[in-house]
């Protein structure tokens, strides 16, 4: 079997400074030579910043970077484990969670009866009857 080459990078824009004069973290990911940027949400002064070790001066903001290192790397080692094909782009989505099945698909009818099942439960503490009722012609109309 064919071994993966895995890095993951991060960098600062300073061509593209924020309006505070911050500059955005950004992270690259390399599988194979292949590679995905994306920004990680973060921003930091550029004077603040260490290229050479790739995390800011100082320990306040690399808890961040660390941890996304780390779960980078356990999610290749699980897809290497695995024998699923490995892209950048497929580590990416992983990492942000893009990818990952919905669990319960509900419909406004049924978040709807839910809210008026748990109203209807407070009546006379918080609600009305006749509201409660109000709530469940409005799921009839809308059903």
């Amino acid at each position: 079997m064919k071994r993966n080459s895995f890095n993951v990078l991060f960098f600062i824009k300073k061509a593209k400074l924020l309006k505070n004069g911050e500059a955005s973290v950004c992270m690259r990911i390399t599988v194979n030579g292949a590679r995905v940027e994306n920004n990680i949400r973060m921003s930091i002064e550029p004077a603040l910043w260490n290229q050479a070790k790739e995390c800011a001066k100082g320990k306040s903001r690399n808890l961040y970077i660390e941890q996304a290192k780390i779960k980078l790397r356990k999610l290749f080692d699980e897809l290497e484990e695995r024998n699923h094909s490995i892209t950048a782009r497929i580590l990416q989505e992983k990492f942000f969670g893009a990818n990952e099945e919905v669990k319960e698909v509900r419909t406004l009818i049924q978040t709807i009866q839910e809210h008026n099942d748990q109203c209807r439960e407070l009546v006379g503490k918080d609600y009305a009857l006749i509201t409660v009722r109000r709530y469940e012609s409005c799921k009839r109309y809308l059903a």
